[in-house]
């Protein structure tokens, strides 16, 4: 499983992510082992993924495409990522010959967890044209036919799998002008906790987005 947060405050935006990801062995058998899912995409830029593990791979890619294209800004990246992840999606399932992919990764409490299954991509980043609303967060994943990848409309408060208190308490501090470091702190206690859980685990890794642009923060380094 994948815990994800993403969070835009006033002052900037803050990633937060465990690091345990699961496959199985040809006999079916379940394994772990450790990947960092939040990927810089640019000097303002970075991506997160959830659900299945082609999700690093995807975004590796993107990143690479990116980085060939020169493109900075968090509004074009929003532009091409749905056709790139949809092209990209669909070959991965093609290859695998895979119709209606498995929610692999997901938890499926009905109080605390999101209905959505499958691969979850979220792009945030800082805006050079939109000083109003400088801080985006975009959400992307799998539709139901399992082929294409559309957009989900979101908040500036992303978690996956959802979790309405951990929602509740960061909008809480939002709305008190927390800074990130608090809600960075926020985050770890946060990640520390569902670590009791044998699906979620450590190295946690966070990093913040600002108007001075990314920045990944060590776990020693975020209090809580």
């Amino acid at each position: 499983m994948t815990q994800v947060i993403a969070c835009t405050t006033q002052e900037g935006i803050v990633l937060a992510t465990d690091s345990l990801a699961t496959w199985f062995d040809p006999i079916g058998g379940m394994r772990h082992f450790n990947l960092k899912k939040i990927l810089r995409l640019g000097s303002h830029a970075a991506m997160v993924s959830a659900g299945m593990g082609i999700g690093v791979e995807m975004g590796l890619a993107f990143q690479r495409f990116l980085q060939g294209e020169s493109v900075e800004g968090i509004e074009e990246m929003a532009r091409f990522a749905m056709p790139f992840f949809t092209d990209l999606y669909g070959k991965h399932l093609r290859r695998e010959g895979v119709e209606n992919p498995s929610s692999q990764g997901m938890a499926r409490d009905p109080e605390e967890c999101s209905p959505l299954s499958g691969v979850y991509l979220i792009l945030a980043g800082y805006s050079f044209k939109n000083r109003h609303q400088p801080y985006h967060l975009h959400l992307l994943g799998n539709e139901e036919d399992g082929i294409s990848i559309k957009i989900y409309p979101t908040s500036h408060i992303i978690l996956i799998p959802r979790s309405l208190s951990m929602e509740r308490k960061l909008e809480t501090l939002c709305k008190g002008g927390s800074s990130l470091n608090g809600i960075l702190s926020l985050c770890k206690s946060f990640l520390k906790k569902r670590s009791d859980d044998e699906e979620v685990g450590p190295p946690f890794y966070f990093a913040t987005i600002t108007s001075a642009g990314f920045r990944e923060i060590m776990e020693k380094e975020v209090g809580g």
